[in-house]
């Protein structure tokens, strides 16, 4: 680092001291009597304030001390089906109150929960279902079908509403009455244990089970609820899955150690998101991926900013409408954030530096490091002495983070050991050093933010150049008419590279206007990352979390014969984009139209 960037880094650490003084003598309080595992605290704030409201999901509003119960029936079901502790358990639920039940049994048997994303079918469910080697499955009435077509998933019982019984399926409404709400013995469970497995998104094939221990959850929360100076009088509202991470330790697991209330809904929805947030008096709010930019289509209206949010916090929201949305919305305070459910990295911008995804903790800046990468080869940068080149501000390169055994810089990683050794890199720096790769590139400044660049698989080579496809989806979101945007690179016979493909959303009631996005285009890009093709869809493909998903795309490419969608192509001759049928794209195909 050079010496302005230390002064930057330093003055910026310096700044940043109040806020982690403060994180630090929560901290320090909390581990006083020793950190409680979430078990004790769920079953201490019964005792404390069984009375005040603790969950608010739709219409529905449940005190601390009734949720302690519902942990309760839970826990003694799944202990009278001999779960032991250690022992894995599925959960396959949509968000409700009895997800966080059963959740919260977990913690209190010292038992492992499995998340599992509800929207799995088929060969994927039954493979998340067994890589937890779980053989017990509490499920809901909407995940039961997608059970019992795998006939169970491998599992050896499967709990779930409206089951009727029989060797694999049991009722789940018959099974908690039975097992009542007495407060169960709770093991010695140690911060060290593994409390959830929380799987990957599986953009990239099946999702892994990633290895979540109660010391994430439990100091998470004692962290996070400082930083999001939370009270008794504050409501946390996370409208996202909880069977992924965000919306559990951002969102849930701050509200039940400071008191406060949490707040989502089955499924997020943009239309309901206002009239939510004031039933539900929310001050604070959890945001992830493309989330923001879907209430910004929603119609304005004089009402937008009635409400009591102060602090939105998230990964994603992104630099091309961040002024847009904080501005339109009324919200003083944006939180934005980076981070991956397997690894140990975790940034915040908790100065809210536009366009940032976040700095280190001050003083700790040497455990991350931006590397050179060679898109040719697939890999880091090594140079002449054979370690990794570091990049200078300003410059685009992949993060990789220290790796320290018994230290905040561990790493778990998957359930699955050897798929952890696809993550690590070795010699990177000094001879036995251990990184683990993010396989995200970002750029830093002088003062030590990050900004989020692309995914390395998403990035392609058109022309000789890399084509960042997040940048270039940023910028052509801004085209006339055109709400959402997804860049990815296909592949054309006899070229070298991958030529880029956008996916546009227009905005409501808008058609594709050709010449205004080609004209658009012609401004707004080098010539290289001007997408050579349209593809154009009424709704974006994302996955539960709203990361665009692309392998499909990708796989269906510009080929009529396999995109039920409209497909343009870029005519630099008719200075336009025309229509792609099946004799334009022979053409290309054959060569007949340069490049």
């Amino acid at each position: 680092m050079d010496l302005p960037s230390r002064i930057a880094t330093l003055l910026e650490d310096l700044r940043e001291i109040p806020h982690f003084k403060r994180i630090g003598d929560a901290l320090k309080e909390a581990g006083k009597v020793g950190f409680r595992t979430a078990g004790f605290v769920m079953r201490e704030q019964a005792e404390r304030i069984p009375e005040r409201e603790f969950l608010r999901f739709e219409s529905e509003t449940i005190g601390f001390g009734a949720y302690n119960a519902g942990v309760n029936r839970y826990a003694n079901l799944l202990r009278r089906a001999g779960v032991q502790r250690g022992e894995p358990v599925a959960i396959m639920m949509e968000n409700s109150p009895a997800f966080l039940m059963a959740e919260g049994a977990m913690a209190k048997l010292g038992t492992i929960g499995a998340l599992i994303n509800t929207n799995l079918r088929g060969a994927a469910l039954t493979h998340v279902v067994r890589a937890s080697a779980a053989r017990v499955v509490v499920a809901d009435e909407v995940s039961l079908p997608a059970l019992r077509a795998t006939g169970g998933a491998g599992a050896a019982v499967v709990f779930a509403p409206g089951a009727e019984g029989g060797e694999i399926f049991r009722s789940l409404s018959e099974a908690l009455e039975a097992a009542g709400d007495a407060e169960p013995d709770i093991p010695e469970v140690k911060v060290s244990d593994v409390f959830l497995y929380i799987y990957t998104s599986g953009t990239t094939g099946y999702p892994k089970p990633t290895v979540i221990r109660h010391s994430r959850f439990t100091m998470g929360g004692h962290s996070l609820k400082t930083l999001l100076e939370l009270t008794a009088a504050d409501c946390s509202y996370a409208p996202t899955p909880l069977y992924h991470g965000y919306s559990n330790f951002v969102g849930f697991a701050p509200a039940l150690h400071a008191g406060a209330a949490f707040a989502s809904r089955r499924k997020f929805s943009a239309s309901h998101f206002l009239d939510d947030v004031r039933r539900h008096r929310a001050t604070r709010f959890m945001y992830v991926g493309e989330l923001c930019r879907y209430l910004l289509r929603q119609p304005p209206t004089n009402r937008d900013r009635d409400h009591s949010i102060s602090i939105a916090t998230g990964p994603g929201l992104r630099p091309d409408i961040w002024k847009e949305f904080t501005t339109r919305f009324g919200i003083p305070r944006v939180i934005e954030t980076y981070g991956q459910t397997e690894a140990n990295i975790s940034l915040m911008n908790r100065r809210g530096r536009p366009g940032s995804v976040g700095r280190s903790a001050p003083f700790t800046h040497k455990q991350l490091k931006l590397v050179r990468y060679d898109h040719e080869r697939g890999e880091p940068v090594r140079g002449a002495d054979g370690f990794f080149v570091e990049c200078a501000p300003g410059e685009v390169g992949e993060l990789v983070s220290v790796v320290a055994a018994n230290t905040t810089m561990s790493f778990d990683g998957y359930v699955d050991k050897a798929a952890n050794e696809q993550k690590l890199v070795r010699d990177c720096f000094a001879k036995g050093d251990c990184y683990l790769r993010t396989g995200d590139l970002l750029r830093r400044d002088r003062a030590s933010y990050y900004y989020f660049v692309d995914r390395i698989g998403d990035t392609f080579r058109w022309k000789g150049e890399n084509v960042a496809t997040q940048e270039i989806a940023e910028l052509l979101n801004r085209a006339p008419g055109i709400s959402e945007t997804s860049v990815y690179g296909v592949r054309i016979p006899g070229t070298d590279g991958r030529a880029g493909m956008a996916l546009v959303v227009p905005e409501d009631g808008a058609d594709f206007a050709p010449k205004a996005y080609y004209d658009f285009s012609e401004k707004a890009l080098p010539i290289y990352a001007r997408p050579v093709f349209v593809r154009v869809a009424r709704q974006m493909d994302v996955t539960g979390t709203l990361k665009h998903t692309k392998i499909r795309l990708q796989q269906e490419g510009y080929d009529p014969a396999c995109v039920g969608d409209p497909l343009w192509f870029r005519d630099p001759r008719a200075a336009s984009y025309v229509p792609l049928d099946a004799g334009l794209k022979a053409r290309i195909d054959g060569g007949e139209i340069k490049l």
